[in-house]
């Protein structure tokens, strides 16, 4: 029995051995089923595998380049704040330079001392009767020293410092300034009445005035030069005489809106 037993070890051995061997040579379509069934089932399992390894390796550089990413987002995000401010300058002091140009255009338009200033600020009060500029006295600005725009008339200085001045606005109900319907050359008193459209008043009975006229100054008065644009006439009544009547005149000028002034020191040329 022990014989047998040690006889077999060795016999089975070479069998275990050599029947593969036997296999393949004996039956190649056999092997290539094995080969088949192997692929078929280890395949996927390894391409699990590589994904995972993919993934990890994606995670792992994903992380170690996270703090690079951080800091490059961070200098785009301040980049882009930079150009919009960039822009937004831009469109201002491209603004500034048409209003300025507008300023040099109708500063052309006369032949003496005329000074360009800014609007520094702007009454506290709802409708901003009056503004302060930043120009004075070392400018030669003086009381009464005209206002205007590109647009019309604007007001009068009524203080002035060194370099500053404080200027009344057409509007305010304490302004007034003779003025005169362009078409007709009817002539009136134009001031404000606590809004920012103007009351045009004394103006004679028969005057053929009409809405849609444009009102001047009349150049009487010895303030404000002749020929300046005030606004347009919205509306036409009677006074509570009967007497006369009056127009309501809307500015030319955007008062809530000035930055930029002439300061006028004499009459125009026509």
């Amino acid at each position: 029995m022990r014989f047998r037993v040690h006889l077999s070890r060795p016999f089975i051995l070479a069998g275990a051995i050599s029947l593969p061997l036997l296999v393949g040579a004996a039956s190649p379509p056999l092997v290539d089923h094995l080969r088949m069934l192997t692929t078929t089932f280890v395949s996927p399992v390894l391409e699990v595998q590589a994904q995972i390894t993919r993934f990890a390796q994606d995670q792992t550089r994903a992380l170690l380049e996270l703090p690079h990413l951080r800091r490059n987002n961070e200098v785009l995000r301040s980049e882009v704040q930079g150009l919009k401010r960039d822009l937004v300058r831009l469109e201002e002091l491209k603004q500034e330079r048409a209003r300025l140009e507008e300023l040099l255009h109708l500063k052309k338009s006369f032949s003496g001392k005329v000074v360009a200033a800014h609007v520094i600020q702007h009454d506290p009060s709802l409708w901003g009767h009056y503004i302060v500029i930043d120009k004075g006295e070392a400018d030669g600005i003086r009381e009464n020293t005209i206002l205007m725009n590109s647009q019309g008339l604007v007001g009068k200085a009524v203080s002035t410092g060194a370099h500053s001045s404080r200027a009344i606005l057409l509007v305010d109900h304490e302004s007034r300034v003779s003025a005169m319907n362009q078409r007709t050359r009817d002539v009136g008193l134009a001031g404000g009445n606590d809004t920012l459209l103007l009351r045009m008043i004394y103006l004679d009975r028969d005057a053929q005035i009409a809405i849609g006229d444009t009102i001047i100054t009349s150049g009487l008065g010895g303030v404000y030069p002749k020929g300046i644009p005030i606004g347009t006439v919205q509306m036409i009544g009677e006074d509570e005489t009967e007497l006369t009547l009056f127009a309501v005149v809307k500015p030319f000028v955007p008062f809530s809106k000035l930055e930029e002034v002439l300061c006028v020191f004499f009459t125009t040329e026509s």
